[in-house]
């Protein structure tokens, strides 16, 4: 039986951890908050938004930030950060 809605996208949850990859049985660790990758690995978005706002609008179109997306839309509509 498939997990897809009616429309046969299938919903994420964000606050779900999955496996990462084949055989892989543990949970990952990802954290949508902070970044596990490139020249800002550590920074939380929240930290990139006062430190790099530009950063974040690259991050938000590039494929590779689509995991971040819902928290970068989250911190910059709420933080009075100026909105690329």
């Amino acid at each position: 039986m498939s997990n897809a809605d009616k429309d046969g996208t299938i919903p994420i949850d964000p606050e779900r951890r999955v496996a990462t990859g084949p055989g892989q049985t543990e949970a990952s660790s990802f954290d949508p908050r902070r970044l596990d990758f490139g020249h800002h690995i550590g920074r939380t978005i929240e930290e990139l938004a006062q430190l790099d706002p530009d950063y974040l609008a690259w991050l938000e179109r590039h494929p590779a930030g689509a995991r971040y997306r819902g928290e970068i839309h989250r911190i910059m509509n709420g933080s009075g950060v100026r909105r690329y």
